[in-house]
């Protein structure tokens, strides 16, 4: 079969899950990464013969696909912030809400040198990797507990090049906190899915991605962002900033923990979808 006979083949299988525009996209990037070739190149040998070999890993994909194992675990392969990560099960695959949260906060800090920066729950160590690269001369700690996770984000830290220190730490386990120093930024998308919140999520994150990684009870959403709020006001520097993606529903509930913690200038930001999902807070400069 030519390539665009298997662009064909693929869209029409995952078409009555993903719908035409996403089951084209999901198309795109599969065949970006199984060819190396950007798209700009590829569409200069749409009509050639892709091969035997070719042909028959984009079989193998769709039989992965049509049963919603996402598109980034079956290719391995994950973009964020224009840097390349691996990613498998066992990791979040990273998100572009997240994304938003990186970008904000290298607007805010690209002026600055040297900035000691922790990432809580790296996961593949995307945010802090990306901050790594994206900040001047930048000093970056990235901890998590999952040994998938830890395994990866090492993996990502020699992919990219870049120079963060990784470490296994539970941050609801308060007697590991004292081998931390101080930090300017502490940086965290920690789970915030009520578990509630299932019943509006599709197949292919719930059958595939971490529960561990997006999910908490409802009756206790904050449990992650107290203890790191706890930890933060703790470890942060005089002035320093704490960062949270977070759940669109409990922006208010967050900020009302985090003044009550001590900190000041509680701010939350819109992302793309205009949703309030970012929310800075800062240490008291007097601390």
């Amino acid at each position: 079969m030519t390539y665009s006979e298997l662009e064909s083949r693929v869209i029409e299988s995952l078409i009555s899950q993903y719908g035409k525009a996403e089951s084209r996209s999901i198309q795109r990037f599969l065949f970006e990464c199984f060819t190396g070739i950007e798209p700009s190149a590829y569409l200069l040998i749409r009509q050639n013969e892709a091969g035997e070999v070719f042909e028959e890993r984009v079989l193998h994909a769709i039989s992965q696909l049509v049963e919603c194992v996402p598109v980034q675990y079956v290719t391995g392969v994950s973009w964020f912030c224009g840097f390349k990560f691996e990613v498998r099960p066992g990791v979040l695959i990273p998100r572009p809400e997240t994304e938003e949260l990186v970008t904000k906060i290298v607007q805010k800090y690209s002026h600055r040198q040297g900035l000691k920066t922790l990432d809580i729950g790296t996961g593949s160590g995307a945010i802090a990797i990306s901050l790594d690269l994206m900040l001047k001369q930048a000093e970056v700690t990235a901890i998590d507990i999952s040994p998938v996770a830890l395994e990866i984000a090492m993996k990502n830290v020699a992919l990219c090049k870049s120079g963060v220190s990784v470490f296994e730490t539970d941050i609801l386990n308060r007697s590991a906190w004292d081998r931390f120093g101080k930090f300017d930024l502490i940086v965290s998308n920690p789970p915030y899915v009520k578990m509630s919140e299932k019943s509006l999520m599709r197949r292919n994150v719930l059958d595939y991605e971490p529960e561990t990684a997006l999910f908490v009870s409802d009756e206790d959403p904050l449990l992650f962002y107290r203890a790191i709020a706890e930890f933060a006001f703790r470890h942060l520097e005089a002035g320093g900033e704490l960062w949270f993606e977070i759940n669109e529903s409990e922006g208010t509930d967050i900020s009302v923990l985090l003044n009550g913690a001590g900190f000041e200038k509680v701010q939350i930001y819109p992302d793309f979808n205009n949703k309030p999902r970012m929310l800075s807070a800062s240490q008291p400069a007097n601390s």
